[in-house]
């Protein structure tokens, strides 16, 4: 085997690692990111409407005096 030989064995295989390298880079690239916010958690009941959000005097008044 001479020094050439070796050599041009040597830089094919160097070729070749880094086709793969740059394959596989491209592949992970390729894959889609997974987004946290994208399915947000669903509320187990739905709400309730309020019948009235109106408050009498009495009910303000105690909330003044308790704060």
């Amino acid at each position: 085997m001479s020094k050439k030989s070796a050599a041009g064995k040597f830089l094919a295989f160097g070729v070749f690692v880094g086709i793969v390298a740059l394959i596989v880079a491209m592949w992970k690239a390729s894959r889609p990111v997974e987004d946290p916010w994208e399915n947000e958690p669903r509320i187990s009941e739905p709400q309730q409407p309020v019948e009235s959000r109106e408050a009498d005097i009495a009910e303000v008044r105690t909330l003044i005096e308790e704060s």
